[in-house]
């Protein structure tokens, strides 16, 4: 789950002499080029003489310039702070909008009527959050597919292979069980999509870096057709929903990949360079207009496509309506997830001090899978017993306080360990082998570890 990115410290940090993704949302440390592709050639026993290095130089520039990157930019493996804290507010978003969904509240059972500040608390988190947080998190997460195959690609073998067996686990020993306890499980839903997307990562790591954006176009078309097409065999059940969603959540991918190709992601956080702030800035405008666009269609949609209402009083939606309502979703989702990332981007990349007020968050953004799974089984434990008597205020209270608490242990967690405990269990299983978890005295010390990215 935690997906984005890889430790590049160092071959002697693993104990084996490779670099193994980490985490979920794309976080670098010094050492070896990585993003453009070009191997680091620590350890390898070649003499580091002049005309070594202009080879070396020269590899890593055509590697770089395979995809995207020039030769006058940073190196990709400097840290993407804002990758790590995106996802750390991603999985924020997610979990405080599963707060009154794992445990119903009182307000749901018809005994209470909500008070206006529990209407103004849940209206704002709505506004803010619903829909916008998953889609966040989904645009990460496929940055960290991207990001992975390379990883296992430097290592040798098939990449493919250790991406079906990595997102196998996810799905298997994470995924479903969750799913059994909460049905607004999201683990699920993305291993099969990270799946179905694995044999494709070569095709869309090829070519002009707007292939992505085009199949992601492709992709969210197909999402009214998928709900047509499928929803007489699926009904409402809610793993039939997730089955429909997989087009968007494969589109929400693609979006991801076409980020993770981008030769900004490299830039130094906290230089305000003009020619590196200008992507999250157009991410972030171009994210408000989609928004607004979005909203547009849908008020359009509804006075052209009115909803109908059946002999028995139900509405029975026409096919206009669905398409024009769920592309409306889709691209109202999508725009407010490129407007945050657009935004926290930005003010990483503005000013040191931002970064480092933001940067708290990055050991959280690295440990998502435990914080989702930990999140769940909090609401369980406490609220469970007390299902349809707790106030939504006080659930959302508890959710606010659970973010808390695990940014406090996060902190104290990456001080003596590279990954997270599920993390952990995730990378060991897809590599078939227990892998290094004790951080080595000689890490950083600092709120931004090296140890980062997909844990496995």
């Amino acid at each position: 789950m935690s997906e984005a990115g890889y430790d590049t410290t160092g071959a002697q940090r693993h104990g084996d002499g490779t670099h193994h993704p980490v985490g979920a949302g794309g976080r670098y440390t010094a050492g070896a080029r990585h993003e453009g592709g070009a191997l680091h050639t620590a350890g390898s026993g070649e003499p580091r003489t002049a005309g070594t290095e202009a080879r070396h130089t020269a590899g890593a520039r055509r590697a770089a310039a395979s995809d995207g990157a020039g030769p006058g930019l940073p190196s990709p493996a400097r840290r993407v702070v804002f990758l790590d804290v995106a996802r750390a507010l991603a999985m924020i978003g997610v979990v405080m909008m599963n707060a009154s969904s794992v445990v119903y509240p009182v307000e749901m059972s018809g005994d209470r009527v909500p008070g206006v500040l529990s209407e103004l608390v849940d209206g704002g988190l709505t506004l803010l959050m619903s829909g916008r947080a998953r889609t966040m998190l989904m645009v990460l997460l496929g940055a960290g597919v991207v990001l992975a195959w390379r990883a296992a690609a430097r290592r040798g073998g098939s990449p493919a292979a250790v991406m079906l067996r990595r997102y196998a686990v996810l799905g298997l020993l994470f995924g479903l069980p969750h799913l059994a306890v909460f049905d607004g499980d999201i683990l699920t839903q993305y291993s099969v999509a990270a799946l179905l997307l694995t044999p494709l990562v070569p095709l869309l790591l090829g070519g002009s870096r707007r292939r992505p954006l085009v199949a992601a176009a492709v992709l969210f078309a197909a999402v009214p057709v998928s709900d047509l097409l499928l929803s007489p065999f699926l009904g409402d059940h809610t793993w039939g929903a997730s089955a429909m969603l997989v087009p968007q959540t494969l589109g929400f991918f693609c979006v991801g990949v076409w980020l993770a190709r981008r030769p900004e992601l490299t830039a130094e956080p906290g230089t305000g360079a003009e020619g590196t702030s200008r992507l999250p800035l157009r991410m972030l405008v171009f994210g408000a207009v989609v928004q607004v666009l979005s909203v547009a269609l849908m008020l359009v949609g509804s006075v052209v496509f009115p909803t109908e209402f059946g002999a028995d009083g139900a509405p029975v939606r026409s096919v206009g309506e669905t398409v024009v309502v769920l592309l409306g979703n889709t691209l109202l989702n999508l725009g407010g997830a490129l407007l945050y990332l657009g935004l926290v981007w930005w003010l990483v990349l503005r000013g040191r001090g931002a970064a480092r007020v933001l940067g708290t968050l990055a050991p959280l953004g690295r440990m998502t899978l435990t914080v989702y799974l930990g999140s769940t089984a909090v609401f369980l434990a406490v609220m469970g017993p007390f299902e349809g008597t707790v106030p939504q205020l006080a659930q959302y209270a508890l959710a606010a306080a659970y973010f808390v608490a695990t940014a406090v242990l996060a902190h104290l967690w990456a001080r003596r360990f590279r990954l997270g405990p599920l993390e952990w269990v995730w990378r060991s299983l897809t590599h078939l082998r227990p892998v290094p978890l004790r951080a080595e005295r000689s890490g950083r010390r600092s709120g931004l570890p090296a140890a980062s990215g997909d844990p496995a």
